[in-house]
Parts: C-alpha cells; structure tokens; sequence
C-alpha cells in the first residue's frame, strides 16, 4: 500500500474511533461503563497516539486483505473479524481475568467493539480505495497464469 493512502486511511481510521467511542463511552454508556480505577478524564496525548498506532497497523493490514468485491463488502468482512477478534475475544479474556465488569457489561462492550470495527473498515475501504477498487482481475496480475 502506498504511503499517502496508508495516510489517509490511518486519518480516516483515527477519526472515525475517536467520535464513535467518544459518543459510545463518553456520552452513550458513560454511567454504566465506569470502572474503579480509571481516571475521571483521558490524557488526550497518549489517546490520541493510542488511536494513531492502531489506525496505522489497521490500515497497514487492511492493505493485504482480499476479503470482498466490494468496498462495503471488503470493509465489512474485515473490520468484522477484527470485531470479533478485538471486541469479543479480548473482552472475554478481561473478563476472566478481573472483577471490574459484568458479564453483561462485557457483551455490550463486545458488540459494539464490532460494529465500531465494520463502520471503520467500511470507512477505511472508501478512503483507500482497497480493495473493490477495479484494479483486481487479470490486467493488475490477477486472475490465470500463463
């Protein structure tokens, strides 16, 4: 992938995760989703590069994924598995290791952490053009070999 489309999907990714959560934890779920031990208001330096790196890695492996057609399809599928594998999994993992959530706490979580993963690979799909882009078939070295 390209550096100016790896950019601007990382800018597109960053964005889009930081008013979907803000909205979600900072304004949806704000009563019910605070832990003992947080802080009352995030350093916003380190969210910010905390939302930067995954965008970068997000983009950066969105780049290899052949996962639809499709934009929407390919954004789907991707962020999807990243949902499932981000949103569900880690979740259950915190949630056998702590005492801070309730499972139904972790399920809610879990779901949203997916669908925010399908907006944001739709998103990412749209910004970087990857794939569904019309560049896939036999004229790009796709399709038979000679």
């Amino acid at each position: 992938m390209k550096i100016q489309k790896l950019a601007i999907g990382a800018v597109v990714a960053t964005v889009l995760l930081f008013l979907l959560d803000w909205v979600w934890y900072g304004m949806i779920m704000k009563d019910s989703m605070t832990m003992p031990g947080m802080k009352p208001e995030p350093d916003m330096m380190w969210l910010v590069i905390g939302y930067i790196v995954f965008s970068v890695g997000f983009v950066s492996i969105y780049g290899s994924w052949s996962g639809g057609a499709t934009k929407i399809n390919s954004g789907l599928n991707f962020g999807l598995w990243t949902g499932i594998m981000v949103g569900l999994g880690l979740n259950l993992v915190w949630f056998s290791l702590s005492t801070n959530m309730t499972l139904s706490q972790t399920i809610t979580d879990a779901v949203y952490v997916i669908v925010k993963y399908i907006i944001v690979g739709i998103g990412v799909a749209y910004a970087t053009g990857h794939p569904g882009d019309g560049h896939r078939g036999k004229d790009s070295g796709g399709g038979q070999t000679p």
